[in-house]
């Protein structure tokens, strides 16, 4: 088998980057922060990704872990559970529990729906910063709900996500023999046995 000049064969070193690369759990398990600090960086990055403020959730994910003390890789990390797959998913629960936050007086019907759809498209092609507010103004009753279910579904799917990251980080790392009272009693003994 080819080698690599440091004596490496080239299968081991595929093996370990293809593990580093398409696995983000396997750098998240590796990141130097403590268990609590990966599990809180991966809870701020699942909560934002709820939230509908698409192209942001990576920015308010960092700058949101980093006000917590949270891990920020784990945190942007975290916002990869709002991809293209789930996007249906979340959308319409934030918006249906939204819905029964605030009341369903301002509910934008599907055709008012798709003509302010259109009207933003046509804003965004002919670039006009008027017609642009506009438009923004007419989506409005439907970012309100949506923002307003993120908060209660991304609490919920923050503090599942916290407590799951929190147990695989620490089952996952190697652990100290001294972690316990009772490890830290049992080092002591063995240690005086062996002298």
């Amino acid at each position: 088998m080819p080698t690599v000049a440091s004596g490496r064969s080239l299968r081991g070193l595929w093996h370990k980057w293809s593990i580093r690369k398409c696995f983000p759990a396997h750098r998240l398990m590796h990141l130097r922060a403590s268990p609590h600090e990966v599990a809180l960086g991966c809870a701020v990055g699942v909560f934002v990704a709820i939230t509908p403020l698409l192209g942001a959730h990576m920015l308010i994910a960092a700058l949101l872990a980093g006000f917590l003390r949270g891990s920020v890789p784990a945190a942007v990390l975290g916002t990869f559970f709002g991809n293209p797959v789930s996007w249906p998913i979340i959308w319409t629960s934030t918006y249906a529990v939204g819905l029964q936050i605030i009341g369903p007086d301002d509910v934008l019907g599907a055709g008012d729906f798709e003509q302010n759809v259109m009207l933003l498209w046509a804003a965004l092609l002919e670039r006009s910063p008027e017609l642009l507010n506009a438009t923004g103004a007419l989506l409005w009753p439907l970012l309100l709900p949506m923002l307003m279910g993120s908060l209660p579904l991304g609490l919920l799917a923050a503090a599942i996500v916290y407590y799951i990251s929190r147990n695989l980080v620490r089952g996952w790392r190697p652990t100290s023999p001294y972690d316990s009272a009772t490890d830290l009693s049992r080092a002591t003994i063995y240690r005086a046995l062996a002298r």
